[in-house]
């Protein structure tokens, strides 16, 4: 027997549908909302929202609610596509889009939620700062040097 897993949701556009799609046709299968009144609604004539502009927001545990009492998680969850990010790589991306961050506090902000960021100590971070500040200005100052003479081009 295979294992069937869920590839993507469609949403409807007037939100009263979601299409769950299975990697197996016969477990896909379509929620229609509690509210609505079934002899007034069509869905034939609704129009979908592909899966991959649909993120939704998973809400934590009960039991986890009291870690997120001062977060903006235990009103709204986290997205999805967040917690299938896997690298610092995919993170930065991840950042990229859906934040208004500069790229460079997009990839920090991944080092540390998914690299080895998270693990340095104050002391570890001031140093690199510094470094990364000492690489800058070297970097700055460095210049080109021409020659205080004329260049002269002969054109026989």
């Amino acid at each position: 027997m295979t294992e069937i897993q869920v590839q993507g949701v469609a949403m409807s556009n007037d939100g009263l549908q979601a299409h769950y799609v299975a990697s197996d046709p016969r477990a896909s299968y379509t929620l229609i909302n509690s509210k609505v009144e079934l002899q007034k609604y069509n869905p034939a004539f609704t129009e979908w929202v592909s899966p991959h502009k649909v993120d939704f927001n998973l809400m934590p545990p009960d039991g986890l609610q009291q870690h997120y009492e001062k977060s903006v998680v235990k009103t709204q969850g986290l997205p999805m596509s967040f917690l299938q990010v896997q690298s610092v790589e995919e993170g930065t991306e991840w950042y990229k889009m859906n934040t208004r961050y500069p790229d460079e506090v997009c990839e920090m902000l991944a080092q540390y939620e998914w690299g080895d960021l998270r693990y340095t100590t104050k002391k570890e971070f001031k140093n690199l700062k510094k470094k990364t500040h000492r690489k800058k200005v070297k970097q700055d100052h460095m210049t080109v040097r021409r020659p205080n003479e004329p260049i002269l081009l002969h054109f026989d």
